[in-house]
């Protein structure tokens, strides 16, 4: 279905106004009237107490002051099955007019491409509006164990905790044994008490944001209490610029793929995005706001009040990597899918 465009619109006024000597009618009028008392309501998959529900609050907070018109911004909470229903929701039922956005889980592609039941929905049609932050793991072991660097691990097994069965706890270190000759033997079932059962000596090594290492586990790094192997990220994050990607560490073109593709969630992290066939003119209000919003200096400080990293990234490079991810090769997700299974 066609939409009306307003950016011509704004571009023959301009004109007008300067040969014709007519009043300049601002571009963000029709937006500006728009967005006027209305409510932008930000859905999330997941608890009141989770990441995203954190990255939602901080733009309830702040991202109405970014839109014309001013409308207000509140919190909803959708959870079950993972953040895939309030993804199906956005996708299926939520009105397409700019009215309602989500914080989606960071695997809303790897989910779709590796063929997770419950979905009904497209990562490649999604409208995405910006990223606050990325989201990137850190492999680490405890000081007692005998592995010093990344090599070491095709030298000694060492037993590493998973909170489930499957996601980056467990299917890195999966790949990794198939891929790289390493010797990660992966305990399931810890749930959040990963990090603690290595402390009590249950495990050897766990996997960690790397943002939790500037608060509740920076005594652990100040105190040489545990060795950083591996980022599970395409970059290297800014806290940890000594410390390779996995990516970096593979050795073959066919390593580099898979694992290219499973730290794309990394990469995602904490999102903002809304639903398919949004009106293009609301999409580009909604990613300035947005872009205006995560530059703010109020908003960074409220961010850092409350503990959450800011790594941002504009809607357009967020759609861009979307699009590059949705179209991995079917090879690459073949592969990848033998190398993550349970052993």
């Amino acid at each position: 279905m066609a939409t009306r465009r307003l950016v011509p619109t704004c571009h023959w006024l301009t004109i007008a106004s300067t040969f014709l000597g007519f009043a300049f009618i601002p571009c963000n009028a029709a937006a500006a009237d728009y967005f006027a008392g209305k409510t932008i309501r930000i859905v999330v998959g997941f608890g009141p107490t989770s990441a995203y529900t954190l990255y939602a609050n901080l733009a309830a907070q702040h991202l109405g002051r970014f839109i014309p018109g001013k409308p207000s911004v509140i919190v909803s909470q959708m959870p079950g099955a993972s953040g895939i229903n309030a993804l199906n929701y956005l996708s299926e039922v939520a009105p397409r007019d700019g009215t309602v956005i989500t914080v989606p889980t960071q695997d809303i592609v790897s989910q779709q491409l590796l063929g997770r039941k419950g979905l009904r929905y497209n990562a490649a049609s999604f409208s995405y509006l910006g990223r606050a932050t990325a989201n990137v793991p850190l492999h680490v072991v405890w000081h007692t164990t005998p592995v010093k660097s990344f090599d070491d691990l095709k030298r000694h097994e060492i037993v590493t905790g998973a909170s489930g069965s499957g996601g980056t706890h467990a299917d890195l270190p999966r790949a990794q044994n198939a891929l790289l000759g390493t010797r990660w033997k992966v305990i399931t079932g810890y749930g959040d008490e990963v990090r603690v059962a290595m402390s009590r000596g249950e495990t050897q090594a766990a996997v960690s944001a790397a943002t939790l290492f500037n608060s509740q586990y920076k005594q652990w790094l100040d105190e040489r209490m545990i060795r950083v192997l591996v980022q599970y990220a395409d970059f290297r994050h800014p806290n940890f610029p000594d410390v390779p990607t996995i990516i970096e560490l593979a050795d073959t073109d066919e390593a580099k793929r898979v694992f290219k593709f499973l730290v794309s969630l990394s990469t995602i992290g904490r999102a903002y995005v809304a639903p398919p066939g949004l009106p293009v003119e609301r999409v580009t209000i909604l990613r300035k706001g947005m872009l205006a919003m995560l530059n703010d200096p109020a908003f960074k400080a409220d961010a850092e009040k409350r503990g959450a990293d800011l790594l941002p990234m504009a809607g357009e490079e967020l759609a861009t990597y979307i699009n590059d991810v949705v179209n991995t090769p079917p090879d690459v997700i073949r592969r990848t899918t033998e190398v993550i299974a349970a052993r």
